[in-house]
C-alpha cells in the first residue's frame, strides 16, 4: 500500500483474473487484480481512483450507520417495510408478540445468555418465520405472473446476498429481506425467478425483470443502501 494513501487497502491477486476491480465492503477496501501485475501499478492505479474510493467508502460508512440495527428497549425494528418500537419482559417461555404497534419479547428466565443475546435470538427466529410465510406467498404469485416455475424455496441466512437462483431452479431468499418495504421484497422476487430464464445478469436478463419491475434500478439502489442488515 501506498503510504500517501488516506486510506488502507489489501491486494488480492488471481491467476483467473484479467481485469483489476475494487471492491468496498464492511471489511475494508480490496483491490483485486491478474496474478502478475506487480505493486507499483496498483498503488498508480489506485491513486487515480483515490475520490471515487472515498466517495464510496463515505457512502457505505453513512448506510451502515442508517441501517445498523442494534438491541435496545425502544429501538426500531422493521418489517416489511414498517418500524415498530422494541421491548421485553422475563417469563416463562420465549414468545414474540405484537401488539399496540410495538414489538414485544418475552423471555425465559432459565437461560445464562444476556437479555440481549436471547431477544436477538428471539427475534431472528420470529423474522424467519413471517420471511417464509410472506416470501412462499409472493413467489408464488409472481410464478404465475411471469409464467415459470421454480423447483424449490429456502430461507437462508446469508451474510452477502439476498437471493439465489441455480441451474436446476432452486431459489432462496435471505430471511433479513423480510425487513424491506414490499415494492423491493418483490423485486428480488422478480429478480431470482428472471434467472430461470437467463442464468446471468445480460441485458436480456435486465429486460425481463423490467417487464414485470419497471422501477428495478431504483429499487436494487434502495436494497444496496440496507447492506447494514444482513450484518445483523
Amino acid at each position: 500500500m501506498n503510504e500517501e494513501m488516506m486510506f488502507q487497502y489489501s491486494v488480492i491477486r488471481s491467476r483467473r483474473r484479467k481485469t483489476a476491480a475494487i471492491r468496498i465492503s464492511e471489511k475494508g477496501i480490496e483491490v483485486r487484480v491478474p496474478h502478475w501485475v506487480d505493486d507499483k501499478w496498483v498503488d498508480d492505479w489506485v491513486a487515480q481512483r483515490a475520490q471515487w474510493i472515498q466517495e464510496n467508502s463515505l457512502r457505505l460508512k453513512n448506510n451502515l450507520d442508517k441501517f445498523c440495527l442494534k438491541v435496545s428497549r425502544g429501538a426500531l425494528f422493521p418489517l416489511r417495510g414498517e418500524e415498530y418500537p422494541l421491548d421485553w419482559r422475563l417469563g416463562i417461555k420465549n414468545q414474540v408478540l405484537m401488539s399496540e404497534g410495538r414489538i414485544n419479547i418475552v423471555l425465559s428466565s432459565r437461560s445464562k445468555k444476556t437479555e440481549q443475546e436471547r431477544v436477538r435470538t428471539c427475534l431472528h427466529q420470529w423474522y424467519k418465520s413471517h420471511a417464509h410465510a410472506h416470501l412462499s406467498a409472493r413467489l408464488a404469485y409472481w410464478e404465475k405472473q411471469m409464467g415459470l416455475v421454480s423447483n424449490s424455496l429456502k430461507i437462508r441466512d446469508y451474510k452477502r446476498r439476498w437471493g439465489s437462483c441455480n441451474a436446476k431452479g432452486d431459489i432462496a431468499f435471505n430471511w433479513r429481506l423480510i425487513l424491506a418495504d414490499d415494492e423491493i421484497i418483490d423485486y428480488v422476487v422478480i429478480h431470482e425467478l428472471a434467472h430461470l430464464v437467463h442464468l446471468n445478469h445480460s441485458k436480456a436478463f435486465w429486460q425481463l425483470v423490467e417487464n414485470y419491475c419497471k422501477n428495478w434500478r431504483v429499487l436494487r439502489d434502495e436494497l444496496q443502501k440496507r447492506n447494514g442488515w444482513v450484518l445483523w
